[in-house]
């Protein structure tokens, strides 16, 4: 009778430490802490100080926001819509704007600087007949950020080049073009004087800044078989000798870094890109995918997939890494009206801690505050910010 009793209370012991484990995990949630409306969708993902968060929209607003109470600190309007991330680097804000970079004075708004690249703008039709202006196609949502380094911010631009800008004094110290003069919506990465970047045909660059030459070139893949297929469109990052980037192509290549060659591919069996801007964190590389709508952990030295959470929302942007969790924004590419939403999963296997649901799609790439509060922008217009709660 001991003996069944004792097991008796240690099974009660044992499914109380799971009720108890559950319930603390599940407990987690998001409250909104507050949101701002703005005139336009949001698909830029917010940056910030200590204080202000900074953002644009694409009716080419550029705003900072106060991070306490969601204020608008300051408001700058330019004459395009604003899709990529903005830069911080001593006291200025510097974005892009419809073929315009701008350089603004973090605390006030005011215009340091600007640089117009002066071609025709991008423009197609959809299939409406409406003319779109600086897209290149219905899905072409993200942009080039500005990499910082020695002083000079390099960005990509749709007129195929690759420029570098002093960051002081807003001119011109550099300039490569892509072959055809492909447009450019990767993030460039500088790494030990060699400048890594991708074009609109799929093709990955690295070119030496003081031998001025490149040092290799790569296609991504042979055939193209629809329009839409094949940009590389997301930051570069580099781990061990490897580089992640992500692209309009359900196969993820990782190129060494020294010379271009193929160091590993995951073929997503969905056929959905895998279009997620890469992070690194602790050993592991997490990337999200568009139709296949997964976020993916992965081994970075060979490629193994350690988890992969399917959800109902394409991603697009960058997730936040944490000890914990990872965090990161999904939405619908083909249905505006349809809704979207930050999603909170935890990092050692991928399980859903928590999401928050939004009135349109989120492919803001979302930020993670000193002060724990998750900011991102939204297709409707709006700038939320939450509070993680236990």
């Amino acid at each position: 009778m001991k003996i069944i009793r004792f097991k008796v209370l240690q099974n009660l012991i044992y499914f109380f430490l799971i009720i108890c484990s559950v319930t603390s995990f599940h407990a987690q949630s998001l409250d909104l802490k507050w949101k701002v409306e703005t005139s336009g969708k949001i698909l830029a993902g917010p940056v910030v100080n200590n204080q202000l968060a900074f953002v644009g929209n694409e009716t080419g607003t550029f705003m900072a926001i106060q991070l306490d109470n969601g204020a608008i600190a300051w408001k700058f309007e330019t004459k395009g819509n604003i899709q990529a991330t903005a830069l911080l680097y001593d006291n200025l804000v510097f974005f892009e704007s419809a073929n315009v970079f701008y350089a603004l004075k973090q605390k006030t708004g005011k215009e340091v600087w600007r640089y117009r690249l002066d071609f025709p703008a991008e423009k197609f039709k959809d299939a409406s007949g409406n003319e779109h202006l600086y897209k290149l196609d219905p899905f072409d949502d993200k942009r080039s950020s500005g990499f910082l380094y020695h002083g000079i911010i390099y960005i990509g631009c749709s007129n195929g080049k690759v420029i570098g800008l002093n960051s002081k004094t807003g001119n011109l110290e550099f300039s490569i073009s892509a072959k055809d003069d492909s447009p450019i919506r990767s993030s460039p990465l500088v790494l030990y004087d060699q400048i890594y970047f991708g074009d609109w045909n799929g093709v990955v660059y690295c070119y030496d800044l003081k031998g001025k030459k490149f040092v290799w070139t790569k296609n991504t893949y042979r055939e193209k078989p629809y329009a839409t297929f094949g940009g590389i469109a997301t930051e570069f990052k580099p781990y061990k000798g490897k580089l992640f980037f992500g692209a309009r192509n359900p196969a993820l290549n990782v190129l060494s870094v020294s010379d271009g060659q193929k160091e590993w591919t995951y073929n997503d069996p969905t056929g959905g890109w895998i279009i997620g801007d890469p992070v690194v964190f602790n050993d592991t590389l997490y990337m999200g995918g568009s139709d296949n709508f997964a976020m993916l952990a992965f081994h970075p030295e060979d490629g193994k997939v350690l988890w992969k959470t399917k959800r109902t929302k394409n991603i697009y942007g960058k997730a936040v890494v944490t000890k914990d969790f990872v965090i990161y924004g999904g939405g619908n590419s083909y249905d505006p009206e349809d809704t979207g939403e930050i999603v909170i999963l935890k990092r050692s296997n991928g399980e859903l801690v928590y999401h928050f649901e939004t009135p349109s799609s989120v492919f803001s790439s979302p930020v993670f505050t000193k002060s724990e509060l998750i900011v991102f922008g939204s297709n409707d217009g709006s700038i939320y910010a939450l509070e993680m709660k236990p």
